[in-house]
């Protein structure tokens, strides 16, 4: 092994001035620090875009739920428009559109995906208010549609429970035939009567259209920001 040369060592550390010796130290640290951060950064824009991909997602589950429940209720907006338009003269609408009255639904969707970023600190880590604002707004339609979609199946299961309760065998039976023999009984209840009036009207024209038109346009938004396929 070579042998260390101590007065050499000596010269060079007797030559080093005070202010070398700090910026020696000072480069040092800067260059951690610098590091440091630049690995939170990433590790950071990660998870942002992790929790944007779920979020994406959820949305995504959501408009499925918002499509499934909204094709169920146009077959009873169509049906009402059809008997007001004939007065509720359902013998002289053809029999195969005179559909049964039994299915209850409702419309849930999830913001579990949401509330992660909500909880986390990555929210304010989040330059882009503007889409925060769409995201947060968009759940907040949802749970507007939710009200309003299940206020009209609760109606309808308020009714058509009791109607249903109150049949005789035989009308129960006629009721799953189907047809003009069916409707024969359902309109001679007048609750009934009055509730199948009300679908054709109960949203303002275009405000489902325009849910869904939201939805798009935030799971788009976040796919263009973050990169998502």
């Amino acid at each position: 092994m070579k042998n260390i040369t101590w007065n050499k060592v000596k010269t060079t550390v007797k030559d080093w001035q005070v202010g070398d010796y700090i910026r020696q130290t000072s480069i040092g640290v800067l260059i951690t620090f610098a590091g440091s951060e630049l690995v939170t950064q990433n590790s950071e824009k990660k998870d942002i875009q992790a929790t944007m991909s779920l979020i994406r997602d959820e949305l995504k589950s959501n408009r499925e739920n918002y499509k499934s429940i909204v094709s169920e209720f146009r077959e009873d907006e169509r049906l009402s428009s059809l008997l007001v338009e004939h007065d509720l003269k359902h013998r002289t609408i053809p029999e195969d559109s005179l559909i049964r009255l039994g299915h209850i639904r409702s419309f849930y969707y999830s913001q579990n995906a949401l509330d992660i970023l909500k909880n986390s600190m990555l929210m304010q880590k989040i330059s882009d208010k503007e889409l925060l604002l769409q995201l947060t707004g968009i759940y907040e339609v949802l749970d507007g549609f939710r009200a309003t979609m299940n206020g009209y199946y609760d109606m309808k299961d308020e009714i058509m429970v009791p109607f249903h309760l109150a049949l005789t065998d035989e009308q129960t039976d006629q009721i799953n035939r189907g047809g003009y023999e069916a409707w024969d009984i359902y309109l001679s209840d007048r609750s009934v009567r009055n509730f199948v009036r009300v679908a054709r009207n109960y949203f303002t024209p275009d405000y489902v259209e325009r849910v869904g038109k939201r939805i798009d346009e935030a799971i788009q938004a976040l796919e263009k920001k973050y990169h998502l396929e």
